[in-house]
């Protein structure tokens, strides 16, 4: 496996010519104080909804970060990065996301270009390492014409944190079968400037959390049953959320706060709408 992830040839991207507008051309309105709010638990139906329109849970394990997580914001002025990336990483905190402190290794990017489709491009001709040993699923979602590319690296790890490569010689299998879990490796959010204009900081932060955290996204067809941030870009949802909602906060508390990392995809995501509605992690 080559190594997973790195941001150098991203950087050096975005220094060459690549079309990220420059600093002055972006104006996301800025937040005031920051916190993280709830009302309360949802009903076990409208939950049960919720994650069956934002989830593919009957595909397998939900993914989720185990290595701490070390967010960077690209294609802003200081000004911007700063509160986007404090915001990030108050939610992910608030909701027993592991994060990276000090100096560290990015394994997160937060992506803002003048044109989303033109920088994909760009990264793709030129065999971005942020494209290495992604899944066919993985590359439909990064390659996807729009304003905003999300897409993550996920691997299959055992007991141990191997990682399960299931070459095993059919001659000489393994006596015991270890139990494996869907690990995040690394996630990339980009997004375009001008959709991200009239948007708050906050607003942009808790999308970019339910996006590459939870790899959660807004279904293709129709608009969520219930009060999302991931309805942010959703034009018949009007106006959108203020920030990430108490739905959207339910999801990623249940998957990062899951006591049994083994169980299938949709018995988690089946433990995870009872989190949502009794507050208690299973």
């Amino acid at each position: 496996m080559r190594t997973p992830f790195c941001l150098a040839s991203l950087l050096l991207l975005s220094m060459a010519g690549a079309p990220l507008a420059p600093a002055q051309d972006a104006k996301p309105v800025q937040d005031g104080g920051i916190v993280v709010t709830g009302k309360g638990p949802e009903p076990i139906g409208k939950a049960r909804r919720y994650l069956r329109q934002v989830l593919e849970s009957d595909s397998g394990q939900l993914a989720r970060f185990v290595d701490p997580v070390c967010p960077l914001v690209l294609g802003l002025p200081e000004r911007f990065r700063a509160p986007i990336d404090e915001r990030f990483r108050i939610v992910a905190g608030a909701s027993s996301v592991r994060l990276a402190r000090g100096k560290c290794r990015p394994n997160l990017m937060i992506v803002f270009a003048d044109n989303a489709d033109a920088l994909i491009e760009t990264m793709r001709k030129r065999r971005n390492a942020a494209f290495a040993d992604l899944d066919e699923g993985a590359l439909r979602d990064a390659f996807k014409a729009g304003p905003i590319h999300a897409w993550r690296l996920v691997v299959t790890r055992d007991d141990m944190g191997n990682v399960a490569t299931g070459d095993d010689d059919p001659d000489f299998p393994t006596i015991f079968e270890s139990e494996t879990q869907t690990v995040t490796i690394n996630s990339v959010i980009v997004m375009d400037k001008r959709a991200a204009q009239g948007k708050s900081v906050r607003q942009i932060a808790d999308y970019a959390v339910m996006r590459t955290l939870v790899g959660a996204r807004p279904p293709d067809k129709g608009s969520i049953a219930a009060a999302s941030i991931l309805s942010l870009f959703d034009p018949a949802v009007a106006p959108p959320p203020a920030e990430i909602t108490d739905m959207d906060l339910g999801l990623l508390s249940g998957l990062y706060r899951l006591r049994d990392p083994y169980a299938q995809g949709g018995d988690q995501a089946y433990r995870i709408s009872r989190t949502m509605v009794t507050g208690r992690p299973r």
